[in-house]
């Protein structure tokens, strides 16, 4: 199929540069995106760079001339073609079309890096999150969902935090790296921990596996598990009882913080806390037979889910 890649881009960024030249909120994500999808087409129909790096070049120059014939600010507007431009070319030459789905399926193709750090993200918009981690470096996107940093896992946590706070609200990102011919062994790591965090209820944040040690040995142990389901399943008939263990897990023990959580007086958390010793002989102000309880909680949900 044949382009016309100067108007192809004039059409796709007209909207990105006007929001440019009146400073209007998001113009920056539009630009990542927009730039992105054009890119990855750009380079599906194997368009030769030479013309790529030309249109953009024509292309930056009309609108800019535009925008500024009608009084769009000059900064904005040049701040708009770079990341255009950048992003555009990044994507152009990325050459990761299927690349992500061949390395998670345990293929490592040629263009493959060395090692990957998979992250699992709920919460957000996937395509949200990447445009952010796209911002950091290059990122590969999985149809499963999953994204795959080329980078070690420091310097991937480190990404996340400054996503996570970029994004705001509730972001979940689990995160696990492996040598490129073990990503596999990466994405059931992460897809382990995000049930595990999921069904303990666990706040929005970035968890790796040590985050919840215990929790996945005791699933991997089946002789443990049998006495678990059993000490919990009184627990589990009584949804109540089960969101304090929850509450205060998530309180890190402390009483009063689950308390003004769960909405309740000080002496019905401790009635409750009691009712839950009787039916399991575990305490819940005891550490240990806390995360007994939580790791027994979370089992019983992620078997459940599936």
């Amino acid at each position: 199929m044949l382009f016309d890649v100067g108007r192809l881009l004039h059409e796709e960024f007209l909207a990105v540069y006007r929001a440019a030249a009146a400073d209007a909120d998001g113009w920056e994500d539009a630009a990542v995106a927009v730039a992105h999808r054009v890119g990855s087409r750009l380079r599906s129909a194997k368009v030769p760079v030479a013309q790529v790096v030309v249109a953009l070049r024509s292309t930056d120059r009309l609108l800019t001339e535009a925008m500024l014939d009608d009084g769009g600010d000059a900064r904005a507007l040049a701040s708009a073609g770079t990341a255009l431009a950048a992003e555009l070319m990044s994507s152009f030459c990325a050459g990761d079309e299927g690349l992500a789905d061949a390395v998670l399926a345990g293929d490592a193709p040629d263009g493959a890096a060395a090692f990957y750090t998979v992250v699992s993200v709920r919460g957000a918009l996937v395509e949200r999150v990447v445009i952010a981690f796209r911002r950091r470096g290059t990122v590969l996107v999985a149809s499963s969902g999953h994204v795959l940093l080329p980078v070690a896992e420091p310097a991937a946590l480190a990404w996340c935090r400054e996503v996570a706070a970029e994004i705001g609200g509730e972001v979940w990102l689990c995160v696990a790296e492996r040598p490129a011919a073990r990503v596999p062994l990466a994405r059931r790591e992460v897809d382990e921990i995000d049930a595990l965090v999921s069904s303990l209820g666990r706040p929005p944040g970035i968890y790796r596996i040590d985050d919840v040690l215990f929790e996945s040995a005791m699933m991997d142990t089946p002789e443990v598990r049998d006495e678990l389901d059993k000490v919990v399943a009184p627990l589990l008939a009584n949804p109540v009882l089960v969101e304090t263990v929850l509450a205060l897990l998530e309180a890190d023990g402390n009483r009063a913080v689950a308390v003004r959580k769960l909405f309740i007086h000080r002496s019905t958390i401790d009635y409750r806390l009691w009712q839950i010793e009787q039916l399991t002989g575990l305490s819940p102000v005891n550490p240990r037979d806390l995360a007994v309880l939580g790791t027994a909680i979370g089992m019983s949900r992620a078997n459940a889910w599936g």
